[in-house]
């Protein structure tokens, strides 16, 4: 009874509130409720894939809104991380609308620079990413687009790590600095700068 009116807390807990609440014992058995309440998703498992050239297969992340607009208004920035290099680029953005255009111009500079196709892209089903003019273009390229399930960050688990590592130099940079907020987007390519130069100083 005392397990249920105190929102069916452990054994440890009713053992520290025996006395004071004169419960006679606190064996009651398996409680199918806090089964049911207190389930877990299983931890992911380790991804052992591993791709063998750059563009093989590209993740994609946009983060926003930031609550402050950055001195030049933008309030997003789209995150790309190569899986094979782990290099990574970013675009800052004054609204989702702009990722297909940074997306194309991404897709060119790849090409360009390094005689390289993207074959894949992996991202959410944000609607920046899933849309009509996105997947004619990914059509007419040959490029495969690869969508997480519905609130499951964690099938795009390298570019939100790689949003997580960002922010974190950024915000570095800004209480090292004691730069204003609306500076956060000169942080965020400041960190990318970092990020890339640290992986070639480290060969990776």
């Amino acid at each position: 009874m005392w397990h249920n009116r105190l929102g069916h807390p452990s054994d440890q807990v009713l053992a520290v509130l025996k006395s004071s609440l004169d419960i006679k014992t606190i064996d009651y058995g398996p409680c199918e409720i806090c089964h049911k309440a207190k389930q877990v998703r299983v931890p992911f498992p380790l991804s052992d894939h591993k791709t063998k050239e750059l563009g093989d297969l590209v993740h994609l992340d946009v983060w926003g809104p930031y609550r402050v607009s950055s001195n030049e208004g933008f309030k997003y920035f789209l995150t790309i991380v190569d899986d094979y290099s782990r290099s990574v680029w970013c675009y800052l953005l004054k609204s989702k609308m702009e990722v297909f255009e940074n997306l194309t111009s991404f897709y060119e500079l790849i090409l360009t620079q390094f005689k390289k196709k993207v074959k894949i892209f992996r991202s959410d089903n944000g609607t920046e990413f899933v849309n009509n003019q996105m997947s004619n273009f990914l059509k007419g390229k040959g490029v495969l687009h690869q969508t997480t399930c519905a609130y499951t960050p964690q099938q795009n688990g390298v570019v939100e790590r790689k949003h997580r590592h960002l922010l974190n130099i950024a915000r570095a940079l800004m209480f090292q600095s004691g730069l204003p907020l609306s500076f956060w987007s000169d942080c965020i390519l400041t960190a990318v700068y970092l990020i890339n130069r640290r992986g070639i100083s480290c060969g990776v």
